[in-house]
């Protein structure tokens, strides 16, 4: 199953597990965007467009917002001692297609990662850091021996003394 979907002013060929870049989509990672722009769906060789999309649309979650390569652009105009160069990067989204169908019954996954958490009997007993910071703060702070009477001074020679 496959749908083309419209969004930033391109067409996409999507599929379910599929990673696309688009034009950048105000959302932060890790949540799912609907996007409901759809203009064909092919499901085992039945192809659905038109009116029958009105209660579809692609699910999609965010992975990152990222940047294009940079782009540079010059204009030059000959024999004029004329240039102007240009960069640009395009702000895109990086993202990856959770479902295709009726958005209210798609089942969607949260994609974010759940933590190991180790049983607390394998930690071992320590004692409290406090009385080790306490320590370390007792300590006398280390001070610099200046030498007395031996100060040295540089004379800055002028043009006149050297005379």
């Amino acid at each position: 199953m496959y749908a083309v979907i419209k969004t930033g002013g391109k067409q996409y060929r999507v599929e379910n597990d599929q990673k696309i870049l688009v034009e950048r989509i105000n959302a932060d990672e890790g949540t799912i965007v609907t996007l409901p722009d759809l203009l064909m769906v092919v499901d085992s060789g039945k192809i659905s467009k038109g009116s029958e999309l009105q209660n579809m649309a692609v699910s999609a979650t965010v992975i990152r917002q990222t940047r294009g390569p940079k782009i540079i652009t010059l204009k030059h105009r000959r024999r004029k001692n004329s240039r102007r160069v240009k960069g640009h990067r395009q702000d895109l989204t990086l993202l990856k297609v959770v479902g295709i169908g009726d958005p209210k019954k798609l089942v969607l996954k949260n994609e974010k990662k759940v933590k190991s958490s180790k049983p607390e009997t394998e930690k071992k007993s320590q004692k409290p850091k406090t009385e080790d910071k306490l320590k370390k703060e007792t300590k006398p702070a280390s001070t610099k021996s200046v030498k007395e009477g031996k100060t040295s001074k540089t004379k800055v020679g002028t043009k006149k003394d050297k005379k």
